[in-house]
């Protein structure tokens, strides 16, 4: 990667680095092209080049920036013992909402190189992703007030039922544009309160 990226404004940075989000998410790694990205970014394929060696090195460099970002974003949450779970949900959500306005692609772009079997380094790319989902997990697991469930052993499968359903909310509101976000919204923290009614313990 040439520095010359780094002189670029933040704004540029993003165009491209969203670009390149979206290119390879939407396409598989052999089909995705320099030439795709540089059209998505508005610059000449010789200067995304001039920036990026080759498209290896574009997609290395979105992959590490993408994980730096999910990193950033977990330096910044506050885990206390204690907490409900469903309010810590609904953070993490405001959290992920901000993150997916300014790198719309970002999570698909991660989806594809999870499930992407033709990279050199295809079993690393997969262990740090699946480290990071599970240092996440095990976070939100361990400081919740699990006295509020009617069955604490439902917890762990609860949160990958939402973790599911917060993946069919990304891709129903950021990818197809068949949803008003504030709508779709409304409709998650209604599966939200559902599940809340279901699984808590009914209060006295």
């Amino acid at each position: 990667m040439n520095k010359h990226f780094f002189g670029l404004p933040d704004r540029k940075q993003r165009k491209i680095l969203n670009s390149g989000y979206k290119v390879f998410s939407s396409n598989t790694y052999k089909k995705a092209s320099m030439q795709l990205i540089a059209d998505e970014a508005g610059i000449s394929k010789s200067l995304l080049f001039h920036y990026f060696h080759n498209k290896q090195t574009l997609y290395e460099f979105l992959f590490l920036s993408a994980i730096r970002i999910l990193q950033d974003q977990e330096n910044t949450k506050i885990y206390t013992n204690g907490q409900d779970f469903f309010d810590l949900l609904e953070y993490e959500l405001n959290l992920r909402l901000k993150l997916i306005e300014r790198f719309p692609f970002k999570y698909r772009f991660l989806m594809r190189v999870y499930d992407e079997n033709s990279l050199i380094n295809n079993k690393e790319v997969n262990r740090i992703i699946s480290e990071s989902i599970k240092r996440r997990k095990m976070e939100v697991l361990n400081c919740v007030d699990k006295s509020k469930f009617r069955h604490e052993d439902d917890l762990e499968i609860l949160y990958e039922i939402i973790i599911d359903l917060s993946n069919g909310f990304y891709f129903r509101v950021f990818d197809n544009g068949k949803m008003e976000k504030e709508g779709a919204l409304n409709e998650f923290r209604l599966y939200l309160k559902n599940l809340k009614h279901n699984y808590y313990r009914k209060e006295k």
